[in-house]
């Protein structure tokens, strides 16, 4: 009887080890977040079907967005951290706190942050009823 006791202990133990793993070990990684701050239609007689998209983009460390597009004009305030944007064609950014950059109607494109992540202000003009990205 001890035996089975002790062996079922056993068992249970290494169980909950096996199962249960730190923070460093987990295979859960910090997701980005896309956080519109305000939509609002442009003006018919000024540009028609546009609308501007102002969102908040926070990327964690070492991480790489998806490569996409936007109908749309990009503009990026760089708030926090460091990103690099890599464009189709184009040389790429590297956003740093205090500027600016922005990405052509249609581009592909792509985002990398640094050791600190990256925080962005990101205002487009957009194409009415379109999602807002394309992800390749």
């Amino acid at each position: 009887m001890r035996y089975l006791f002790v062996m079922g202990s056993i068992t249970i133990l290494a169980l909950i080890l096996v199962s249960s793993k730190t923070p460093a070990e987990s295979n859960s990684q910090a997701m980005p977040s896309f956080k519109n701050l305000i939509t609002a239609s442009l003006s018919e007689e000024f540009t028609k079907d546009r609308e501007v998209l102002m969102d908040l983009v926070e990327i964690p460390p070492n991480t790489t967005l998806d490569r996409h597009w936007h109908p749309g004009e990009e503009f990026h305030y760089y708030m926090e951290g460091e990103v690099e944007i890599k464009i189709e064609g184009e040389p790429p950014i590297v956003g740093k706190p205090g500027e600016v950059g922005h990405v052509p109607f249609k581009k592909k494109h792509q985002a990398i942050s640094g050791d600190k992540g990256a925080k962005i202000l990101v205002f487009r003009v957009h194409t009415k009823g379109k999602p807002w990205r394309y992800i390749e």
